[in-house]
């Protein structure tokens, strides 16, 4: 047998249980073989032993928000997310492009230090693709495009930067909000592009606009001088006025989706589209915008990915909010962070799992002990995750 081999006390290959005293063979950048250290053919005496030792997938975080950063909280009131976004503590709004790529830059390098192999990112700034390609990471991009009146969305969408696939990035469109894009544009996007990526029902504000439109986010509007006064409010849900309205691509991450009754999950689940459904619970904690209902989700059968939210890269972070906040078993949470993330991407193919065949992004989380559950030591401990191929 070719390739390099190791051995471990644990392997997750995701997509079936835990292996106890497993192996992994990588050969030219691709997993070739795993299973157990007893139907191992090779030469041990080749083998790489790493002892009290998980082998895991790359970690994906599936949607990475780096234009919204996390405000002081000294500075900003707690559960007021909108007058944050509204005072112009928008850091695409308040810095530099020079600055946003620099922190984008920042964030990228941290990515492998959380174990996270590949990334979505919903960005105004698409030109941090070059940083993306050149760090070694799978990355989607998504261009977010905004201009709630005609005029200055079709300018937005005739402006939208294009850029060619490479072999470790790949390119679509997004509206920023969907209270500040205009429908007609919305449909561009669904049309021209397979797959795409929104925020969706994690405000109340959301609905007093769709259903009536007044308040805060018609102040926006008119502050931005962004207001179609032609435009009517639908009096109906934000998420009825996407479906409605046919925004949805053929596959369609939905951020946060906080406010979404039972009804409104079932007419998702049924739809012929597929809506992958992103959870951030960090960032919904620290803005107080409620709880998803994760469990509803999860009984429904939706794909459930993790993403974070500017400088909040530990994607592992996020796995420890999921447990505590929606109640997701570790077994879950992994899967969240791994395969389901890389389905979301579109880029299950070839990451997200340990399977023979995928690329060989294989981490290792190590221990001095003897380790009893393998998905305990990498969401509740402080150990790193290194990368070994």
């Amino acid at each position: 047998m070719t390739g390099h081999t190791f051995f471990a006390e644990w392997v997750l290959p995701i997509v079936r249980e835990p292996i106890r005293d497993g192996y992994i063979t990588l050969d030219n950048g691709k997993i070739t073989d795993l299973g157990s250290q007893n139907d191992f053919q090779g030469d041990r005496k080749l083998v790489t032993d790493l002892g009290h030792a998980v082998l895991t997938p790359a970690l994906v975080n599936a949607l990475f928000h780096p234009d919204y950063p996390v405000a002081d909280p000294h500075m900003t009131p707690k559960g007021n997310f909108f007058s944050w976004l509204y005072s112009g503590v928008h850091r695409s709004q308040a810095s530099s492009k020079l600055e946003v790529e620099s922190d984008l830059l920042s964030a990228i390098k941290r990515c492998y230090d959380y174990g996270t192999a590949a990334i979505g990112v919903r960005t105004n700034h698409p030109e941090i693709s070059k940083h993306l390609e050149h760090s070694g990471l799978y990355a989607v991009v998504f261009q977010m495009i905004h201009g709630f009146r005609e005029h200055s969305a079709f300018d937005a969408w005739k402006k939208r930067s294009h850029f060619e696939d490479t072999d470790l990035t790949r390119f679509y469109h997004a509206g920023e909000f969907l209270f500040n894009l205009a429908p007609e544009v919305f449909r561009n996007i669904a049309r021209e592009n397979t797959r795409t990526a929104l925020p969706m029902a994690f405000m109340k504000e959301e609905d007093v606009f769709f259903l009536k439109g007044q308040r805060r986010i018609y102040q926006y509007l008119l502050g931005k001088e962004d207001m179609d006064y032609r435009w009517k409010p639908p009096r109906t849900t934000p998420l009825r006025y996407f479906l409605i309205n046919s925004f949805a691509a053929e596959h369609t991450i939905l951020s946060q989706a906080i406010h979404l009754d039972d009804d409104e999950i079932d007419l998702l689940s049924n739809r012929s589209e597929t809506f992958h459904i992103c959870l951030h619970p960090r960032f919904d904690r620290q803005w107080e915008l409620g709880t998803a209902p994760g469990q509803k989700f999860l009984n429904k059968g939706f794909n459930i990915c993790l993403g974070t939210f500017a400088e909040h890269m530990d994607i592992r972070a996020e796995m420890r909010s999921a447990s505590a906040e929606y109640g997701f078993e570790p077994h879950e949470i992994m899967k969240m962070a791994t395969l389901n993330g890389a389905r979301a991407l579109g880029l299950a193919d070839r990451i997200g799992s340990l399977e023979p065949g995928k690329d060989a992004k294989v981490f290792a989380i190590h221990s001095e002990n003897s380790i009893k559950d393998p998905y305990e030591i990498i969401l509740f401990t402080n150990e790193r995750l290194h990368q070994i191929s």
